[in-house]
């Protein structure tokens, strides 16, 4: 998966620069600049990370960042509490327009990604409810779920205040708001129970598999807030 993370990445960014390749000639016969590089940090709802940031005019910038990460998360169904575990790991490639040529900015980009969701129900008085249904710790044993998301590959925009490539200055503070179109998730439960092969337990478990994947259709759309700071060389 990190692979194909760097092969896309690394196709996307050759993408750009060819088709920024002529805006770029131009920046240099009106500012003598030329293309800008600066290295940074971030911390966002994807993880925490490197960027590097590349300018190649006073309107427009393209940033690589990767990110990792894990929340830890309480929540629950009509029946059933679950502790969630959302592990993330993921590059993001975006363009940046610098609209007037400042600080305010509107990011359009996309991200690779192998983000999913660890899921343990804990049992209430020692006991689960699956689909109105309550079975002791013994018959249904434990139960986990693994949570993937469709797009592994998925759009993103923003938009955010700072610029990395600015003239005036080489150390630069960022903030970002965006969020990425990642796809509905995809629920897989399991329990390893005395029931866990009965075909009615089965069928309650599954249930309970639709009422999670119902709740988490909320992380279809994920949002992304973003802090950072770049140095210009």
């Amino acid at each position: 998966m990190m692979k194909s993370m760097i092969v896309t990445l690394a196709f996307i960014t050759g993408t750009a620069g060819f088709a920024l390749a002529e805006e770029t000639v131009v920046a240099k016969e009106d500012s003598g600049s030329g293309i800008n590089v600066a290295l940074g940090a971030r911390i966002s709802t994807l993880g925490i990370g490197p960027e590097l940031s590349i300018g190649f005019s006073d309107n427009f910038t393209t940033r690589i960042a990767g990110h990792w990460g894990e929340f830890s998360v309480d929540g629950d169904t009509n029946d059933v509490k679950w502790d969630t575990d959302l592990n993330l790991a993921s590059g993001l490639a975006t363009m940046e327009w610098n609209v007037f040529g400042g600080g305010f900015h509107v990011d359009v980009g996309v991200i690779v990604h192998d983000n999913y969701v660890d899921a343990t129900a804990k049992p209430t008085a020692g006991t689960f409810t699956f689909n109105g249904t309550t079975y002791t710790a013994a018959q249904a044993g434990t139960v986990s779920g693994d949570v993937d998301f469709d797009n592994s590959v998925a759009p993103y925009v923003g938009i955010g205040w700072g610029n990395p490539v600015d003239n005036d200055t080489n150390l630069t503070f960022f903030f970002n708001l965006g969020v990425v179109f990642q796809g509905s998730p995809d629920v897989t439960l399991k329990a390893t129970g005395l029931l866990a092969n009965d075909p009615t337990f089965q069928q309650n478990l599954k249930y309970e598999e639709q009422e999670l994947q119902d709740e988490l259709d909320k992380f279809e759309y994920y949002p992304v807030v973003t802090l950072g700071m770049t140095y210009k060389f």
